[in-house]
């Protein structure tokens, strides 16, 4: 339930935007710190995606201040055509993303999701966000750092991060991770169908830089190691010349094809695996189209239908079976190239005796020959000895 409080700033902060000079604030983003090193809030203006509202708002807003006006512009369902819930005003928008640590300094969260490490080595962090009308003074001006009552949209985006499964060397003894993400697409999940991509070359994109306090010895697991937050900056998307969006952004058309012979089908070989993640893509099983997303569904579902342990006994008989097929296969493959080789060296064998008879038969016939040419010589001698 929001509070009149809350109504009333809402009613204020959307009047504030009528000011030329506070819309021309959306150029850049905000950092504002929560606690130094540990925890920072960032404001990342929207240009392709304007603030959106509850009617149930307006409506109160409208009761609460007689001369408040907005013109707005209503949302339709792609998919079912009926009004929403929702409405879009002509108000720029703008994200509030907020980096925090955990206790043990150990993993970065953003908006309370681990985005590195990740939970799941495999599946992307979902990424939700607080939208809010506020231009960059305002937020810079605020004191209030709670935006849990502004609307909350589901985001697309592009991750670049190191990989925290890796360790130290003697050759780098420092662990100063640099994460780089750039927002793609907002979509609400309470209207299906509906998104909006952000490709517009004045988008932003967020640096964030983290660092260790001290060297650590060679083979030191990343993920072992304390961080702090040393710097965070909204900064434009970096692109080349007649290029649009600028070299990260890519429309889910873009990516490359899902195959089932593909046990990941990463974006690259290496941590993070996947750098452009589109929701629709994921689930909680990993990538939609996958092998190994058809590998853990179909044991997910086994597990749910029968039981775990009659899963595992399941699952072992089908390895038996695979197993002994395998190994029948195996033997059969062995046996006819046995065979195979049998029946070679009988042929080698036979070839051999042919050509010995051969030899010995040829021999034979020059044994003769030369019996016949001696014994010719001879008869002719012996004609001409004789008076």
């Amino acid at each position: 339930m929001v509070t009149i409080t809350h109504l009333l700033w809402l009613g204020i902060n959307l009047l504030s935007h009528v000011n030329a000079q506070e819309e021309a604030d959306y150029a850049s983003g905000t950092v504002k710190w929560v606690q130094a090193g540990r925890s920072v809030l960032i404001h990342l203006p929207t240009p392709d995606l304007h603030f959106f509202l509850c009617i149930g708002i307006v409506r109160r807003l409208k009761n609460l201040v007689s001369d408040f006006h907005i013109e707005v512009i209503l949302i339709r369902s792609v998919r079912e055509g009926n009004q929403r819930d929702r409405i879009a005003t002509h108000y720029p928008g703008a994200f509030i993303f907020n980096f925090t640590l955990t206790a043990d300094n150990l993993t970065l969260l953003l908006n309370d999701e681990p985005i590195l490490p990740r939970t799941h080595p495999h599946i992307p962090t979902p990424l939700r966000v607080h939208q809010t009308p506020e231009s960059a003074t305002c937020f810079a001006n605020r004191v209030c750092t709670n935006f849990s009552t502004a609307p909350v949209m589901d985001l697309d985006y592009y991750i670049s991060t190191p990989d925290p499964t890796s360790g130290t060397s003697i050759w780098n003894p420092k662990y100063n991770p640099r994460l780089q993400i750039d927002i793609l697409r907002a979509s609400f999940s309470s209207f299906p169908g509906y998104s909006t991509p952000l490709s517009s070359d004045a988008q932003q994109q967020i640096w964030v830089w983290l660092e260790d306090l001290s060297a650590h010895p060679p083979n030191t697991l990343y993920s072992t190691i304390p961080l702090r937050i040393s710097d965070i900056k909204a900064d434009s998307r970096w692109f080349w010349q007649n290029t649009k969006g600028g070299d990260n952004y890519k429309a889910p058309q873009d990516l490359k094809t899902c195959h089932i012979w593909s046990w990941l089908c990463a974006d690259i070989p290496d941590y993070p695996h996947y750098e452009y993640i589109y929701q629709i893509n994921f689930d909680q099983y990993g990538k939609k189209g996958s092998l190994r997303h058809f590998v853990t569904q179909t044991w997910a579902m086994l597990v749910e239908l029968i039981g775990l342990q009659q899963a595992m006994a399941l699952s072992a008989l089908c390895v038996s079976i695979v197993l002994c097929l395998v190994v029948s296969l195996l033997l059969r493959a062995v046996k006819n190239v046995i065979g195979m080789y049998r029946m070679r060296m009988q042929e080698v064998d036979e070839w051999v005796a042919d050509e010995e008879l051969e030899d010995s038969i040829h021999e034979e016939e020059v044994r003769n020959d030369k019996v016949r040419a001696e014994k010719a010589r001879e008869d002719k001698i012996r004609k001409n000895k004789v008076p």
